[in-house]
């Protein structure tokens, strides 16, 4: 009997990414990422997160497929699956599948811990491209509960049966600093992707380093194959001194967040803006922002604001401030 479509391995090659992208650099009207909530339910509970709760419900899988539908029509090149805890929604699969059956590329945020072995050779079967986890500090502690502690036996998983990219984000400031360059060493012995971010104040913006933190910023920096050339955090260097950027954030064009309930805003820090529905975002919406300088852009540590942008870097903005 015919294996059905729907149920065949699906796998995105690199080479089929950067065609997307380079198209996407052609076009100044295709988001380069969107970002989408599937539940705000989490199994953990850090003291700097906002972004979950305890009690949601996962968003109906007929409604995130027609959110998926109105980013396809927008040509998005990349969907971010976001919690909350993304791998709590039950027909997480069934979604990375949606996704690259449209034709774009599906990627996941989670904390990791409820990864079992089954559950990954789904997302590989699903055409899962990539998946960003979560680890703060070599054990819990007051501030966070993502640790190396926890997420070792799921990295053991991962090398052992992923087929898709695995990178792992360090919050440099929620942890000891000595214990965040332990952590990027264990990941990179994993031959896995380590990217170190800064840790946000309330507003959002990018806290200074301490001269502690910042010798061990330094030192991790150093680390071989910590991240490929393409996605260089070289921006954090002047915001870990203290010291404003000047660059061109394209959030609410090239890069954008939907929340639970489907309003759009410019990224989470910038939640409440422009708070319109998928369904009613257009091209005209992606060309006026395009063009919006933001305020808060010289202290953004925000890595996806910075990446989702890099590729218009030469190019003018002629808006009004956001």
């Amino acid at each position: 009997m015919k294996e059905p479509e729907s149920a065949r391995p699906i796998s995105i090659s690199r080479k089929r990414v950067l065609w997307s992208l380079l198209k996407a650099a052609i076009d100044k009207d295709r988001p380069v990422l969107a970002q989408i909530v599937v539940t705000r339910r989490c199994n953990l509970s850090c003291g700097y997160c906002y972004e979950y709760d305890k009690v949601s419900k996962p968003v109906p899988l007929d409604v995130l497929k027609s959110r998926i539908d109105a980013l396809k029509k927008l040509k998005t090149v990349f969907v971010t699956l976001n919690g909350g805890e993304p791998l709590l929604h039950p027909q997480i699969p069934e979604l990375v599948r949606y996704i690259a059956e449209s034709g774009m590329v599906p990627m996941i945020n989670s904390n990791g811990h409820v990864l079992k072995e089954g559950l990954i050779r789904k997302l590989n079967d699903a055409g899962l491209f990539g998946m960003q986890l979560s680890c703060d500090a070599l054990e819990d502690n007051e501030v966070t509960q993502k640790s190396m502690q926890r997420l070792r036996p799921k990295l053991d998983l991962l090398q052992q049966h992923a087929s898709f990219v695995v990178r792992v984000n360090g919050v440099l400031g929620s942890g000891k600093p000595s214990e965040m360059l332990e952590v990027a060493r264990i990941v990179t012995a994993y031959g896995f992707i380590f990217q170190c971010s800064l840790m946000r104040g309330a507003d959002g913006q990018a806290l200074p380093l301490s001269k502690e933190a910042m010798e061990v910023y330094r030192e991790i920096r150093k680390i071989r194959g910590r991240l490929p050339r393409m996605l260089n955090d070289n921006f954090q260097l002047p915001l870990a001194k203290g010291e404003p950027l000047d660059w061109k954030c394209r959030a609410g064009a090239r890069h954008f967040e939907i929340d639970g309930g489907g309003l759009v805003h410019l990224c989470q820090p910038k939640t409440g803006y422009p708070a319109k529905k998928l369904e009613d975002y257009t091209v005209s919406d992606i060309r006026k922002h395009y063009q919006c300088p933001k305020s808060c852009s010289a202290r953004c540590p925000i890595a996806y604001a910075h990446l989702g942008s890099r590729i218009d870097d030469f190019r003018s903005q002629k808006g009004a401030i956001l």
